[in-house]
């Protein structure tokens, strides 16, 4: 506060002032505050007192307007939230301003978040809070489609074969495929059974579940390269992750000669009651065929099994055709 006071004296003599409640700087706390002064001369005379009252006020910043924008930025399962806010002073002070829950780097986990934030100038003057709650969601890429060409459940040998997949993240982040079991887009494949997996990675590390495709590369005599290797046989097929068994064909051709007490039976492990279904049963004097479309979702591992009692059947070829989703 700058104060002035003026006085002359009659004889000419010098003038001196004395106050009483001024501060020694000139500054004052906000309210009314009230000053006096007299002056004096080298003489000892005085004159009457003169009073100034003033009011010291000081204004608040305006509340802030304050908003969030959520981005597609992601570090460390976090994603980037920007913020704006804005305040002015009546008094043309300079705004700084104070938060409440805003993270150092402006990253915040999936889930719902408040941020406050008030505006305070350099004289102490405090704004009321401002409030903004956001939401942050995730979500994985959906489970991939696999295409093969050429399709079916078995394929010529030293036939090229092409496998892609599609795949949509719902959050609209970039995508990554990641295989397993595919060389190449299109590549050769060796005789038997050939099974591919692939998984989706969208920008921010949210992975979609597997998913999975067999199919077998034949040979000459359509056996896909597999053999019952005694008259008593088993062959366990232990299913994909990511895939639950659609169908399949078993196949044991008839041996020339051979006329016994034989059968065959197909059996699948149910993921939902745990326990061993039998598909399919018969009884033969040689060989059998079983061809069945399962339950979608339900069936994760197969059992084929086949039993003569004539070793002249102990080693035959075989076909399985087996198709997932």
């Amino acid at each position: 506060m700058n104060l002035t006071a003026v006085s002359t004296d009659p004889d000419g003599d010098a003038v001196i002032y004395e106050f009483e409640g001024k501060t020694a700087n000139n500054y004052y706390p906000i309210g009314m505050h009230t000053v006096k002064v007299r002056a004096k001369d080298n003489y000892g005379g005085v004159s009457d007192w003169t009073s100034a009252t003033f009011t010291v006020a000081n204004a608040a910043p305006s509340k802030p307007n304050f908003s969030a924008s959520v981005t597609r930025t992601a570090k460390g399962g976090s994603f980037l939230v920007n913020f704006s806010v804005s305040s002015t002073d009546p008094d043309g002070d300079t705004v700084s301003y104070e938060y409440q829950n805003m993270t150092a780097d402006r990253y915040y986990p999936v889930g719902t978040h408040t941020v406050k934030v008030r505006a305070k100038d350099n004289y102490g003057g405090v704004s009321d809070w401002a409030v903004v709650t956001f939401s942050i969601s995730n979500s994985a890429p959906t489970r991939p489609e696999i295409t093969r060409t050429p399709g079916g459940n078995s394929v010529v040998p030293g036939t090229p074969v092409t496998i892609t997949a599609t795949s949509t993240d719902p959050d609209g982040d970039s995508i990554t495929y990641v295989w397993e079991g595919r060389p190449s887009q299109t590549a050769t494949y060796p005789l038997g059974k050939n099974t591919v997996r692939v998984k989706v990675v969208d920008s921010t590390g949210e992975e979609s579940p597997w998913a999975a495709i067999v199919f077998f590369v034949m040979d000459a005599n359509g056996s896909g390269g597999m053999m019952l290797t005694g008259p008593d046989s088993t062959i366990n097929e232990n299913g994909i992750e990511g895939a639950a068994i659609a169908n399949y064909t078993f196949n044991v051709p008839p041996v020339s000669g051979h006329s016994g007490q034989d059968y065959g039976r197909v059996r699948g492990y149910n993921v939902g009651t745990g326990a061993w279904d039998q598909l399919d049963y018969g009884t033969t004097s040689n060989g059998i065929s079983f061809s069945r479309n399962l339950t979608p979702g339900v069936y994760s591992k197969l059992e084929f099994y086949y039993y003569t009692n004539h070793s002249c059947s102990a080693t035959r070829s075989y076909l399985k055709r087996l198709g997932v989703d």
